[in-house]
């Protein structure tokens, strides 16, 4: 019997928790500054990257074993990569978060599951946002599901955001999760009632604001400012790494994201994409390339058939949509 799509998603927001334990617990153990941080290179990324998807997909594969998987890490880049001590590490965060022992090949067997050929896929990106999860600032977990190829729910935590979003000073660690017909939704990462979440009412010009990677040469920022001025965008710029863009549309934070190519053949890498698509399109906004199309995550691990990627509310998308063919763009 095919399980129904709200009790998938209660497991993808249960492996998204248990994936924040393990980065969480990752920075917990690093070193407090930068500078030391900086000393030891890609090691408490990489432990915490790959530790996060052995969690996710334990859950997948106990839980799902016929659904299909498009992650972005595999076992034997860690195992050539990773000291032993990073290994020790990634097995102990890794059975601290599922509560039991495991062992190393348990947990580079689950890094690696990418199980069958069902209807639903899984779209993993374990750590989403390096510089941030670096800097201690915003990351996300992302788990998209798939359903024959359309983004149908997705779950992003945030380990690093206010519960409460008017209040940069409120206890951290949110979870947004939304499913298509159902709605999009926020609670805390440690449990609590879901609140509603909806894309903001903003129609006026003046008012949209426009996000942005806290490091503002990311991407294209010329584009983007033309895109800004054409259109006339006058609510300023809300800064912050990572799919945690996707949760402010959706929760009403910012208007637009726009994420244009860095060169003209790049193509955005799915997991990127499709659990934030999932919720914001379930928060009555709207995702589509620089054309206007919507996303096609049906061709692989990139979005092949899209030009960059544009994140609104829904209300203004038309009009940045006009402000980049305007820009020859």
């Amino acid at each position: 019997m095919t399980p129904a799509l709200e009790d998938i998603l209660a497991v993808a927001r249960g492996a998204a928790r248990a994936a924040s334990i393990v980065c969480l617990g990752v920075l917990e153990e690093a070193p407090a500054t930068p500078e030391a941080m900086a000393k030891l290179g890609k090691e408490p990324v990489t432990v915490a990257d790959y530790g996060s998807q052995a969690v996710i997909l334990q859950a997948v594969a106990s839980s799902f074993p016929e659904h299909g998987v498009i992650a972005e890490e595999g076992a034997a880049h860690f195992s050539a990569h990773a000291a032993a001590a990073g290994a020790e590490q990634m097995v102990r965060l890794v059975g601290r978060a599922l509560g039991r022992a495991v062992t190393l090949d348990q947990v580079l067997g689950w890094i690696d599951h990418r199980g069958g050929t069902g209807p639903y896929t899984w779209v993993i990106d374990p750590i989403d946002g390096t510089k941030g999860f670096l800097r201690r600032e915003q990351f996300a977990v992302a788990v998209g599901l798939l359903y024959e190829g359309e983004p149908v729910a997705g779950v992003l935590a945030c380990p690093h955001l206010p519960l409460d979003l008017s209040d940069a000073a409120s206890p951290r660690g949110l979870l947004f999760w939304g499913e298509r017909g159902l709605g999009a939704f926020a609670e805390g990462l440690e449990g609590g009632p879901a609140r509603p979440v909806t894309a903001s009412g903003v129609d006026a010009a003046g008012e949209v604001r426009v996000l942005g990677s806290v490091e503002s040469a990311h991407g294209d920022p010329a584009l983007v400012q033309a895109v800004i001025e054409r259109a006339g965008l006058g609510g300023g710029w809300v800064r912050l790494d990572s799919q945690v863009k996707y949760g402010a549309v959706a929760s009403g934070m910012a208007e637009v994201y726009l994420r244009p190519r860095s060169r003209p053949d790049y193509r955005d890498c799915v997991w990127d994409h499709a659990a934030g698509t999932a919720i914001v399109e379930a928060a009555g906004g709207r995702v589509s390339d620089l054309d206007g199309r919507p996303l096609d995550f049906s061709l692989g691990a990139r979005l092949e058939a899209n030009r960059g990627v544009l994140v609104s509310n829904g209300r203004v998308h038309g009009l940045v949509l006009e402000a980049l063919a305007a820009a020859g763009r």
